[in-house]
């Protein structure tokens, strides 16, 4: 697999909290961006953050609670 270089980059990652946004988070991280997570679980966020932080210490993590089906919580 190509090695990515995201150094300086910050990505915005919507279901962040598990399954393929986690892993999208993981893989950013691994390539040096920092990322924001999206979801509207506020709990599974800050778990996967923590999660994210332990795995890549020194990682720039930040979350923010969003309903993307709903257009108030994104605007």
């Amino acid at each position: 697999m190509n090695q990515l270089d995201m150094k300086g980059r910050h990505g915005v990652i919507t279901g962040g909290a598990t399954g393929l946004g986690f892993a999208i988070a993981q893989r950013m991280i691994a390539s040096g961006a920092r990322v924001t997570l999206w979801d509207r679980d506020i709990g599974g966020m800050g778990t996967a953050a923590e999660k994210l932080k332990q795995q890549f210490p020194g990682a720039v993590v930040a979350c923010v609670p969003v309903d993307v089906s709903q257009h108030d919580s994104v605007s």
